[in-house]
């Protein structure tokens, strides 16, 4: 159990804020990344799987994504309940902002419908911002099956948003 306490607190020192970072970036909010944040750590001290893991950071990164994703789950049924209540807004930039922020709802929501292997790549690739390379250790699979894998994802996330242009080359 030592040794766990220590692989925590040595996670927790070296990607700390770059895990909370993601939280932030996949949640929207400040607030719920900081709650997550903490339920991540009391989640991997619990866990006998993060015991046993060969690369923690990944583990961790990856029960992160997981925890946000679950977390918009829970989010989307208050957020038709807030909708309901809106009134709606005559200042012409608080409804641009508005529009932006649905557009951004709707495309995380899409990435979380995805498969776990996709959903992490698509993360890791535009929200983190990680190459191929870094993808490809922290999941343990190939450079150009990875390229194949987020190919994929971006079409079925244009699927599901509707959109039919065909990417460009070299979009991933």
């Amino acid at each position: 159990m030592k040794n766990n306490a220590k692989k925590i607190m040595d996670l927790l020192d070296n990607h700390g804020h770059s895990l909370h970072r993601l939280l932030a970036r996949l949640t929207l909010c400040e607030h719920a990344a900081g709650d997550l944040i903490q339920e991540l750590f009391i989640k991997l001290n619990k866990s006998k799987s993060f015991a046993k893991a060969k690369n923690p950071h990944a583990y961790a990164w990856r029960s992160a994504t997981n925890l946000a994703f679950d977390w918009r789950r829970k989010q989307k049924s208050f957020a038709s309940l807030e909708k309901a209540n809106e009134l709606t807004m005559p200042i012409v930039n608080a409804l641009d902002s508005m529009v932006q922020d649905e557009q951004v709802h709707c495309v995380m929501n899409c990435v979380a419908k995805l498969d776990e292997l996709s959903r992490n790549v698509i993360v890791m690739r535009y929200i983190e911002q990680k190459d191929y390379e870094q993808i490809a250790l922290a999941t343990d699979k190939q450079v150009h099956y990875l390229r194949a894998v987020c190919s994929k994802a971006l079409a079925k996330l244009r699927e599901m948003l509707g959109q039919t242009e065909t990417p460009q080359k070299g979009a991933c």
